[in-house]
């Protein structure tokens, strides 16, 4: 195959043209933007269409297109808002180095007992505007070394309560297979009984990506699974999106676990119907939906968040709708490296939650969480 990702956006944009409406300017993926040979020109809805057609091609291109509310930056909002560097498992950079790339990169996170994370890259096949890394130095980071892999496979040997690796970004998939393969082969290499998840938007913005060797690759090197992020059910609707169906399609047919992550944005998929939809078609490709996450505090990005109120209760009904298969965790990321919690354990209504790991109490402002050390971390409840 050939090294270069082709572009996907440009089916998008088309279908886009075809609603006629009126062309703005939008912040692309890099990636994208040399991939296409295109400026970034594209088209942008104003307000949902009554169509079908219209809702769908507005919750994918608000997902990418810059808007003015980004410069509203929230007093708690933070360029790392889920506490990653307190994690990091590398050494020091070279901070005296003259090459950027030369500088050793904080790759490895480690904030979970039995797994870590590996941010293999920077880059991205699109700027998702609700990205929690949208002001990280790891965007700036190329894909990794073979000194780096080496770095990570060496951390995994001797730290052997780590019985699951997550490769992120960035987004992995951008790298060449040539790179996939020294770092799949390094991992598997190292550890037979390891699990490798592959974290990416690759089914979304550049379904050509998977293609017979590419995933002959992926299955060469299991346990694997790949953890799509896809937020609406036209980003991979037969009819909106069927390259992206085909891919995901192929991906099942070929026996590759999935497991979907969903962020909840405002605006975009905040409604029952559209979550239900979402998570039904999900689990009919044979993807098991995992995660609704609750909006993080990156900065610029308020005008995206749903109250954890709000969602709480939009849960509640979308339980009704779908059964236990269907149904994804809803959860947030405690900012400050806090880590990940159930917001189900909020549902009673109770100003004090006490878990046994943590203690929330819920004031007139804000979510206050206490863990067990004693460390006190809040998330606000905003309107």
């Amino acid at each position: 195959m050939t090294e270069q990702i082709s572009p996907h956006w440009r089916t998008v944009t088309e279908r886009i043209e075809l609603a006629g409406k009126l062309a703005v300017k939008q912040a692309v993926s890099p990636v994208l933007e040399s991939a296409c040979g295109q400026t970034q020109e594209r088209f942008f809805f104003e307000s949902p269409q009554s169509s079908a057609l219209g809702q769908a091609l507005y919750a994918l291109q608000r997902q990418v297109t810059f808007s003015d509310k980004e410069n509203a930056v929230l007093p708690y909002e933070s360029d790392d808002p889920l506490g990653s560097a307190f994690y990091t498992a590398c050494r020091e950079c070279d901070k005296n180095a003259e090459d950027k790339n030369a500088q050793h990169k904080n790759r490895i996170i480690h904030q979970y007992k039995n797994r870590c994370l590996f941010i293999t890259t920077g880059r991205c096949f699109a700027r998702c505007r609700y990205c929690f890394r949208r002001k990280s130095s790891a965007l700036d980071y190329p894909f990794a070394s073979a000194a780096e892999i080496d770095e990570l496979c060496t951390y995994i040997k001797t730290h052997s309560e780590v019985r699951e690796v997550l490769l992120s970004g960035g987004d992995p998939l951008t790298g060449t297979d040539t790179q996939l393969k020294a770092l799949l082969h390094a991992l598997r290499s190292c550890r037979s009984d390891l699990l490798i998840r592959v974290c990416t938007r690759a089914p979304v913005f550049a379904p050509e990506r998977f293609t017979p060797a590419l995933i002959a690759l992926l299955k060469a090197h299991k346990p694997l699974w790949l953890i799509p992020h896809i937020n609406h059910a036209a980003e991979f609707s037969v009819r909106f999106a069927p390259e992206a169906y085909r891919a995901l399609s192929a991906l099942a047919e070929n026996g590759i676990p999935m497991q979907s992550q969903t962020v909840l944005l405002r605006g975009i998929n905040d409604s029952v119907d559209v979550l239900a939809d979402l998570f039904h078609k999900l689990t009919l490709l044979g993807i098991k939906p995992g995660y609704l996450f609750q909006g993080d505090l990156a900065p610029g990005t308020s005008h995206f968040r749903v109250p954890i109120d709000e969602g709480l209760q939009l849960y509640e009904k979308l339980r009704i709708e779908l059964s236990g298969l269907s149904l994804p965790v809803y959860a947030v990321d405690i900012p400050g490296g806090g880590g990940k919690f159930n917001l189900l354990r909020l549902e009673s209504g109770s100003m004090n939650v006490v878990c046994a790991d943590i203690q929330v109490q819920k004031t007139e402002k804000a979510y206050i969480f206490t863990d067990k050390r004693g460390k006190i971390r809040t998330y606000p409840r905003e309107t």
